[in-house]
């Protein structure tokens, strides 16, 4: 029965620290109850995130627990009280987030329960508004666009003032030539 009990307790310790791991490995994550959920459904889930490099993973509470505890994150732990999966987020947690929150709104048994984001924790209306957000692509598409902007801007004002020169430089010479023209015309006469 002994090495039964320490068989046991080396498994839990292992998950304490693969899952540890992850927590520091992706600092953004998102918690979720998932009882009632099919397998397949959490597959589908995962087969959806992994072009995110992000990952679902189901988690025993007393494992979550413990992990929270280590990592500082205690006020995460009131979230925990059913079957629990924690959602690791790779580069773009808003379409992480968009994934989670979609798949939530088709499966009423499938819940967000909150989420840790750059270190602050989110509610469950907060991880909604974060999905709601643009892809980040967009996001950078719309910052570069905001910064190319005044700059266009700029270069058209410039490139206005040279047309402008130009123009002032082509009507005085046309004027003199006029002149020119007149001038010999006028002493003939």
């Amino acid at each position: 029965m002994l090495k039964k009990d320490k068989f046991a307790k080396m498994c839990k310790e292992k998950m304490v620290d693969e899952l540890s791991t992850l927590f520091t490995k992706h600092p953004n994550f998102i918690l979720t109850s998932y009882m009632g959920t099919s397998v397949a459904d959490l597959e589908s889930i995962r087969k959806n995130l992994r072009p995110l490099a992000s990952r679902y993973i189901v988690v025993k509470n007393s494992i979550l627990n413990v992990v929270l505890n280590k990592q500082k994150l205690e006020n995460m732990k009131s979230l925990v009280d059913s079957g629990m999966g924690v959602s690791f987020s790779g580069q773009d947690i808003v379409a992480t987030a968009k994934i989670l929150v979609n798949f939530s709104k088709a499966n009423d048994k499938f819940k967000i329960k909150g989420a840790i984001v750059d270190g602050k924790i989110m509610t469950i209306e907060e991880v909604k508004a974060l999905a709601s957000l643009p892809s980040r692509e967009v996001l950078l598409g719309m910052v570069v666009g905001g910064i190319k902007s005044p700059i266009t801007g700029f270069v058209n004002t410039l490139g206005g003032i040279l047309r402008k020169f130009v123009y002032a430089v082509d009507a005085i010479k046309t004027k003199k030539q006029s002149r020119a023209e007149n001038a010999p015309n006028t002493a003939s006469a």
